[in-house]
């Protein structure tokens, strides 16, 4: 990793991650592999180690040139809100003094409800344990996708249901006899505004994910202000800056109107995406790297992405000093 991380011109790490938990969870095991609490503790002795931790005030002022960040840092982001960053997170994170920002889908606070994906899963647990009959099975159909390519199995189908048809899901639930209101009220998979307001009270930073967790490519700009706007004035009442917003799913797609209109009207300080460490073109816009999906330790996780920012930034390089073609010599030959 030493190596190759000059080459990358990274010297800020943003790490994201959705849960740590030792427990199965079943609106997120059908996901994902997210990290246990002992790899997310081998993590931070790593980060902490390796790089010196920075806050998100430390990121805005150094955006805003009234302080320069360490060569070498790092940031922790957490996205979605789950309990788990109030009951497993925060406290690991306290003990060894690291500051970190969590990402809130503002929907789901107190008891809210779920994203619809996370409903899915919990669609694929039942499914799981409880093999639907042959009649179930037809009863789904006309709810799902149609196969496409490799994606021809029930679960495979099941995730790939949009957002903007994110009904479908509730359908399916009342086919497979699943109450997803009922699993949200005793399984309470979100944070309350009672542990966001304990988090802020120490020294964790909070910052917007949506209202409901939309891939925002597949929203018009309108809609994609109006998501943002709505999340960012639900989390006024925690009277938290910097005002800080991370795109959910990832911010592929996004035009530049989005970005010159939240951070023209001061909607926003910064964001943050989720395209590993290749530098986005607006320079408020921070991509992170993801730490699941892989039992990888992060120092492999890293370098791979350290790896491919010096692709990229070479490969920038070189398209910059290439030298100018005329346009009879780029005819046809």
């Amino acid at each position: 990793m030493e190596w190759v991380r000059p080459l990358s011109g990274v010297s800020l790490v943003v790490p994201f991650y959705h849960m740590v938990s030792d427990a199965y969870v079943p609106h997120v095991s059908h996901l994902y592999r997210f990290r246990t609490v002992a790899e997310f503790q081998s993590d931070l002795e790593f980060f902490t180690r390796n790089f010196t931790p920075v806050s998100l005030n430390d990121i805005v002022s150094a955006l805003n040139g009234t302080r320069a960040l360490p060569r070498s840092c790092v940031h922790l982001t957490f996205d979605d809100g789950f309990r788990e960053m109030h009951d497993v997170v925060a406290p690991l994170l306290q003990r060894g003094g690291v500051p970190a920002t969590f990402f809130l889908t503002t929907a789901f606070l107190d008891g809210g409800g779920m994203a619809h994906h996370n409903e899915i899963s919990v669609l694929l647990d039942r499914i799981e344990s409880q093999p639907p009959s042959g009649t179930k099975l037809a009863g789904l159909e006309p709810f799902l996708p149609a196969p496409q390519g490799g994606a021809s199995s029930l679960r495979d189908r099941m995730l790939s249901i949009p957002y903007t048809e994110k009904s479908r899901v509730r359908s399916l639930a009342e086919i497979l006899e699943v109450d997803l209101n009922q699993y949200v009220r005793e399984n309470r998979p979100h944070l309350t505004a009672r542990e966001v307001t304990t988090l802020v009270r120490q020294g964790f930073a909070i910052g917007a994910h949506s209202h409901d967790h939309p891939l925002y490519s597949s929203l018009s700009l309108s809609e994609q202000l109006t998501q943002t706007r709505t999340s960012m004035e639900l989390l006024e009442q925690f009277d938290f800056r910097p005002k800080a917003f991370a795109f959910p799913h990832n911010d592929d797609g996004v035009q530049g109107e989005f970005f010159t209109a939240v951070f023209s009207e001061r909607l926003l300080e910064v964001s943050f995406g989720t395209s590993g460490f290749v530098s986005h073109y607006h320079p408020r816009n921070i991509e992170r790297a993801t730490m699941e999906k892989t039992s990888a330790p992060a120092s492999q996780i890293l370098a791979k992405q350290f790896v491919r920012a010096a692709y990229h930034r070479l490969r920038s390089r070189g398209r910059a000093e290439m030298p100018a073609v005329s346009s009879a010599a780029s005819g046809p030959r």
